[in-house]
């Protein structure tokens, strides 16, 4: 070996001990970096689906709620209205009652703000389907008795349906939730 290149090998190792130690290091904090990024990201997204899911739940219930009373307020109009059909033989020849009526009008208030909310675009198709349903009974006016009711029975099957439908989501949502973590 000449002797230049020993008094030059240390101090080039050392140089390159030093680079190859920044260059770890710097490897290494990138890694790092990294990974405290995409932990953050997963945190990001873990919130945004719970918020997700909390609204979900939330406005699945209330619209589960307002059918339910949707339902029963046209039950007592329907009822109301096969009561005189039977002795006049026209449905809906008369009018409701004030408090029938702000009941009914109340109820699809509440269904008509609640239903355009629901996130899954089958269930929201389901549940303005059922919403149309109900309400054709009492728009029959002076129609057949026998057509008012059928029409009744169709839309209180669909009602429950669409009701089926919503505890549905809201189970698949609660086990999914309930599910553990991929990063767990």
């Amino acid at each position: 070996m000449p002797e230049w290149f020993s008094s030059v090998w240390p101090v080039a190792t050392f140089f390159l001990g030093g680079a190859s130690a920044y260059l770890r290091d710097f490897v290494t904090e990138k890694r790092q970096l990294a990974r405290e990024a995409g932990v953050r990201q997963a945190e990001r997204d873990k919130a945004i689906t719970e918020r997700r899911e909390t609204f979900e739940l939330d406005h699945l219930e209330r619209l589960n709620e307002a059918l339910h009373k949707l339902g029963r307020a046209a039950g007592r109009t329907h009822h109301g209205d096969m009561v005189i059909a039977r002795a006049s033989g026209r449905y809906a020849s008369s009018q409701l009652s004030r408090d029938d009526s702000d009941a009914f009008t109340e109820a699809n208030r509440d269904v008509y703000m609640l239903k355009n909310l629901v996130l899954d675009d089958a269930l929201r198709n389901k549940v303005a389907q059922a919403h149309l349903a109900i309400n054709v009974p009492s728009s029959m006016h002076n129609s057949d008795p026998e057509q008012a009711d059928r029409r009744w029975t169709e839309a209180v099957l669909m009602l429950d349906g669409v009701q089926g439908d919503i505890a549905a989501r809201i189970r698949e949502i609660y086990v999914v939730a309930s599910l553990p973590s991929p990063q767990a």
